[in-house]
């Protein structure tokens, strides 16, 4: 066993983020912290946001005070972690020493399938996870297989607290189409659960933001060449099965138009990889999965992009409590690191606010993003007869060094192909 000592540096949680100012620690020096766990408040342009840590380590010494402002890339701590070496293997004719093991990567660690509910005892989960958990009576191995077997957070926690709530507000579900996504709004009396974690914050600095999101338009612009193409998605049959789907479920059950939506999209990203993934120094990366971003407008003014990971391998009903999360987090102010970053393609959608039609700007380092208008009814000619049907219009904003018209022409194209068999999105994906 030996230890490796390295710099905790201060994150970017946007290519429009050049510092950050360190409001609060909530570690202290000499205390062990475990994959998962929130170790500090870092206040941007998008607000307070809480910095979670992405692997099992000791706070050896922290490097600036609360209220510092720290440019990104700089060290904010310095952590000790643990690697582990094998010992040499030994034949009768010789002895040869082992390759040394590399250091423990929890997140290639898979929790068990879901056809088989994991043992309480290798359930991963964050020590603040399974603390509140425990008080709260819940299954972290029902919360995890929820969850799409990921590593159990605080944030999956209260949230499960939270949905067997009798009084926790539900979504309200409405008539063709559905309504916009509509936050739970509930905050979480944290001093109860007796475990040390930010409160709300939601303030934020509009004009601070404001100018944020004019420096990302104005680099993307000036950097990437967009090309623009638009579809019209025929939704009826998809609006069909959903709300047959919807009265077949208790309403805390009910799905939203955007979670089939974005199922749909994510899995075709995987086989459309030239718009999944970013252009770094002067190269395209290909995202190895797909980590949706979703563009939410704030109640004060300003947006952000949480990020959906893995979402090729949600299914439709994993979708929709992840929207739910994700809204509900973002507009009160709780997001953290790990749900702001790593974003391979985003999805932005104009509710239902009359635009029938939008083209978005593409959110630097990523190569895409896909902007959904208002649903609503047009006279579609089909078979030589006319029909009255429910459409979206999709445009795709997209890198021409990466793709280009025919290949974004063919992505769209089989996006309204998928969605006249919306049976297939129910589908666990394979």
């Amino acid at each position: 066993m030996t230890t490796n000592e390295h710099d905790l540096k201060m994150p970017s949680f946007g290519s429009d983020m050049h510092q950050g100012s360190l409001t609060e620690w909530l570690v202290k020096e000499g205390d062990h912290i475990k994959r998962g766990d929130v170790v500090a408040v870092i206040e941007t342009s998008k607000g307070a946001i809480e910095l979670d840590i992405f692997e099992d380590a000791q706070v050896l010494q922290l490097l600036v005070k609360e209220g510092d402002k720290v440019a990104v890339g700089e060290p904010i701590a310095r952590l000790s972690s643990a690697t582990t070496t094998s010992k040499p293997a030994t034949t009768n004719k010789e002895s040869t020493l082992a390759t040394p093991a590399k250091a423990l990567d929890l997140t290639t660690i898979e929790a068990p399938s879901s056809q088989q509910a994991p043992h309480k005892n290798f359930v991963l989960a964050t020590p603040a996870a399974r603390q509140l958990a425990q008080q709260q009576q819940l299954s972290l191995a029902a919360i995890c297989v929820n969850n799409n077997n990921r590593i159990v957070t605080l944030a999956m926690v209260e949230q499960a607290s939270q949905d067997q709530d009798p009084n926790s507000p539900s979504f309200v579900m409405t008539e063709t189409p559905p309504k916009q996504i509509m936050p739970v709004e509930k905050n979480s009396d944290l001093d109860s659960h007796q475990h040390k974690q930010t409160q709300v914050k939601t303030g934020f600095d509009k004009d601070a933001m404001r100018q944020a999101i004019s420096d990302t338009v104005t680099r993307s612009k000036r950097e990437i060449p967009h090309y623009y193409l638009n579809q019209r998605l025929d939704i009826s049959a998809l609006q069909n099965h959903l709300q047959r789907y919807n009265n077949s479920v208790p309403v805390s059950q009910r799905l939203l138009l955007a979670a089939p939506l974005l199922c749909a999209i994510a899995r075709l990203l995987m086989t459309n990889k030239q718009f999944n993934g970013e252009y770094l120094e002067g190269k395209f990366q290909p995202g190895e999965t797909v980590n949706l971003a979703n563009a939410i407008n704030l109640r004060g003014g300003g947006l952000v992009m949480p990020v959906i990971h893995d979402a090729q391998n949600l299914s439709v009903e994993l979708m929709m409590e992840a929207l739910k999360q994700q809204v509900s987090r973002a507009r009160n102010g709780s997001l953290v690191y790990s749900q702001l970053s790593g974003g391979t393609c985003t999805v932005t959608s104009i509710g239902e606010r009359g635009a029938e039609q939008m083209f978005a700007v593409i959110y630097p380092p990523q190569v895409a993003i896909i902007a959904l208008g208002s649903p609503h009814q047009e006279m579609l000619v089909i078979d030589d007869a006319m029909h009255i049907r429910w459409v979206i219009n999709a445009s795709l904003a997209a890198d021409h060094r990466v793709s280009d018209g025919h290949s974004g022409a063919r992505f769209l194209y089989q996006l309204n192909q998928l969605l006249q068999n919306p049976e297939s999105l129910w589908q666990t994906p394979g």
